[in-house]
């Protein structure tokens, strides 16, 4: 069951991304390649904004993922340490938004957590680290994790609107 999930979801990691074969370069420098285009934003939505910052982070093709396939890469840490700087933003963002994004704040705590695990792991230099069956691997929630935020924006955005709020939280419509 837990196989089918996580093939699954890298489905629609990789369908999301537009991952199209690429060059399989682990060691590929994050964020090297075009420059992320920031759309303008609507006002008071951030996935606009952050979503790009996301892709560029971990690379538009999933490169951070695949790099990450082996977790005592340079590639991996570089990757890892890209999309939680992004990550930090986002979530400063989030706070002087004023708005709840409970399922943004969720996955961004989850990658908090794998970048933690991490890094008290010792994983980034350690042969070991790529043993499949090493807590190592679990970074992939990092790299993942950041294509799978911008939707979660999307979706706490889009329940904003549904249930009648504007872009800042308050209720509209009216007397």
């Amino acid at each position: 069951m837990r196989q089918t999930a996580t093939a699954v979801l890298l489905a629609v990691v990789f369908a999301l991304t537009g991952c199209s074969g690429g060059s399989g370069d682990t060691d590929a420098e994050p964020g090297a390649g075009p420059a992320a285009r920031t759309p303008s934003a609507t006002p008071g939505m951030l996935r606009p904004v952050w979503g790009p910052r996301l892709e560029a982070a971990t690379g538009t093709r999933g490169e951070g993922t695949s790099a990450c396939r082996m977790p005592s890469s340079d590639a991996c840490a570089g990757y890892a340490r890209a999309v939680m700087k992004v990550v930090a933003g986002l979530e400063d963002a989030i706070q002087k938004s004023g708005r709840a994004y409970p399922k943004a704040r969720a996955q961004i705590a989850r990658m908090k957590a794998a970048q933690a695990a991490y890094v008290a792991g010792g994983c980034h230099g350690d042969a070991a680290a790529d043993d499949p069956n090493s807590r190592c691997h679990g970074v992939v929630a990092v790299t993942i994790g950041a294509s799978t935020l911008e939707v979660t924006l999307l979706t706490d955005e889009a329940g904003m609107w549904v249930h009648g709020r504007d872009g800042a939280g308050a209720v509209s419509g009216g007397a």
